[in-house]
Formats: C-alpha cells, structure tokens, sequence
C-alpha cells in the first residue's frame, strides 16, 4: 500500500514539474536569499525551506551564518523564460525538494497563499502548477504587478497601467499549515493585521559553483 501511495504521488509530483519546464525553461542559480532590514536582528537572516506539510514548505528564517546554515534548504533557483531571444523579466522562484526514497529532486515554485482572515499572506512551495512570477531589481526580489487600485475613480477606466515591482516582503510570527514559524511573508497592502510583522527586503546572494581542479601531470 506505501509503495503504491508513493508512486502515486510521484506521478502527480512529476506531472507538475512538467507543465512548470514547459513554460520556464531556462534557469539561473544557484543563490541564497536574504534580509534587509532597519532592525538589526532581522538584518542579514538567511532564508530557507522549512517543512509545512506533504511537499509543501514555507520560507523561514535560519541565521545569518552564511557558513553555518543548511544549505540544502538555503538554496534557489529562478526560471525564466525568452522572448526573441531576451530572458523575461520574471520567472518562479524554485527551490528542489530531494524525494530520499526515489533518489531523486522535484522542483517546487512558490506561490503566495492568501487567508480570508487576515492581509498576511504566506509563502508556500509545492509542486503545484499553480505559481505567483517574481523578478529581481539588480539582487532585489519582486513581485510584478500591471494596476494600482488605489487610484481607481467610479465609472472611469484607470490611467498609468503598466509594470510595478512590489516588494511588501515582512518577516512574521505565522501558522505555515499547522506549523509556527518565524518567517517571510507577503502583506497584501496596508498595516499589516499580524502585529509580528516587520517590514523587510529580500535580496538574491549568488553562489559561486565549484570546479573540479584539473589533475597535476
């Protein structure tokens, strides 16, 4: 029974990580992600995958230890895709959950989830399809955005549509499914309704991939 519940739930893993290559099919990375911030405890944390459920996992704060910290769980992608040749200006987030008894990595994007209690929304990685695009400003991550409802008017259609680059990243206190963690969090505008939440940066910290020296003759 175990062996066929897994193998189903690898189909379903591998049937996602398909629709997802089709679309982005290129990739840059591999990077770390971290803070910016006015609070100096916040300043400088590391993010990184923390379980929260079946294939699911959330972004937690993990030290600002570069060297110290779980690499495994540290390490992102971004996919993009090409129009005539050029990379998009936004792609999926990705970070690759290592499946032990299959040997083997799937691929999950990020997705924001939003509750009907509260303008905090949480960060959530799985191998759904369904995926919120990102890009990055230089090293800083944002979420891309075409209208600001704030300047609608009764009756008219709205002027200034076009791209804005949002960045209401924070760093709360929050349920990631039944767990609690510290961790980045997305606020759907306003004072935040989680009084936790602090108001941060997010910033991409490339990893320099290491070579094999050639042997000495």
């Amino acid at each position: 029974m175990k062996t066929t519940l897994f193998a189903g739930v690898l189909a379903a893993l591998g049937s996602s990580t398909a629709v997802l290559a089709q679309t982005y099919l290129n990739q840059s990375g591999p990077f770390l992600l971290k803070l910016v911030s006015s609070n100096r405890t916040l300043d400088g944390q590391y993010l990184g995958a923390c379980h929260a459920g079946a294939a699911v996992e959330t972004l937690c704060l993990i030290g600002n230890d570069s060297t110290a910290i779980n690499r495994e769980a540290a390490t992102f992608f971004w996919n993009y895709t090409l129009y005539d040749g050029r990379p998009s200006d936004t792609g999926l987030l990705i970070w690759n959950l290592e499946l032990t008894m299959s040997m083997m990595n799937v691929s999950e994007s990020m997705a924001i989830s939003f509750a009907p209690n509260t303008n905090v929304a949480t960060l959530l990685f799985t191998p759904s399809p369904s995926t919120n695009t990102v890009g990055f400003n230089g090293s800083e991550l944002y979420v891309p955005a075409w209208a600001d409802d704030s300047t609608f008017r009764d009756g008219e259609y709205p002027n200034g549509l076009g791209s804005y680059q949002l960045t209401n990243w924070h760093a709360c206190w929050l349920f990631a499914g039944t767990y609690y963690y510290n961790a980045l969090a997305w606020v759907a505008g306003g004072v935040p309704h989680n009084p936790t939440c602090q108001p941060v940066g997010v910033v991409r910290e490339d990893l320099v991939l290491e070579t094999s020296e050639p042997a000495a003759e």
